[in-house]
């Protein structure tokens, strides 16, 4: 286990799927459309330092996902090794053991962010707390990170880590409004002070969720509901932040 490999863990775990059915062994890894730059430079980048290849990216039309298939076998194996299951993991995917009994901070932070960059989410609310003034109450400025799952060992191993990097963090679980639907458990990071906390030792790398964060980070509130582009025009100055939506 190194740092890079700890970080395709967390990508693959968020947004992976091993396949062995008897006719194919295949990895699948992909997203929304609107990271593809995230794959392009970032997770094809990982793949092609850590196991040597050259991954060929494209959209699959079909769920209008963006990323790649690997079928070298030893790369799948490999992740068969390390925990990873064939076939639907939703439910019982975890953090592998080698990274999750370990007290390399560096190892629990990379997973962390490939997780988080392919499976997390950040959001800013209304603020309505003690010293809570009107701009706060009209507009996005309370950061809230957040990983959602249903496999209840990942959130359980996802406490412990973020333990280890002292990170504070509520949990909870809930049933989904759908009848057939998996119980859903969830990580929440709350707050300015535990967000710089996280981006200190994890980071972001997925511009499609950092975006919000140097929003944020400039104007002192995010909007919700923009575009990747309009995120991007924004940092550019070309639109206003108070504007967007009106």
């Amino acid at each position: 286990m190194n740092e890079e490999l700890a970080e395709i863990c967390g990508i693959h775990a968020g947004d992976g799927y091993l396949r062995n059915d008897g006719h194919r062994r295949e990895l699948d890894l992909s997203g929304s459309v609107e990271e593809s730059e995230y794959f392009d430079e970032h997770v094809s980048v990982l793949f092609e330092k850590v196991f040597g290849i050259k991954t060929e990216l494209k959209i699959f039309s079909s769920r209008n996902t963006y990323g790649f298939v690997i079928r070298k076998k030893e790369i799948i194996e490999s992740f068969h090794d390390l925990g990873f299951p064939y076939g639907n993991k939703s439910t019982s995917v975890r953090i592998p053991s080698s990274i999750l009994d370990s007290d390399n901070k560096v190892l629990i932070a990379r997973f962390l962010r490939g997780l988080f960059d392919t499976d997390g989410n950040l959001s800013f609310r209304k603020y309505y707390g003690p010293g809570y003034k009107l701009f706060k109450t009209t507009n996005h400025v309370y950061p809230v990170v957040s990983i959602t799952t249903v496999s209840k060992n990942l959130c359980e191993d996802i406490g412990v880590v973020l333990k280890k990097l002292g990170i504070v963090y509520n949990y909870y679980s809930y049933k989904p409004k759908k009848i057939h639907e998996n119980e859903a458990h969830k990580i929440t990071v709350n707050g300015i002070s535990q967000l710089q906390n996280w981006m200190n030792q994890i980071g972001m790398k997925n511009f499609s969720k950092l975006s919000r964060y140097l929003i944020w980070k400039k104007h002192g509130f995010c909007p919700t509901k923009l575009t990747l582009q309009q995120r991007k025009d924004i940092l550019k100055g070309d639109i206003s932040p108070l504007l967007v939506g009106l």
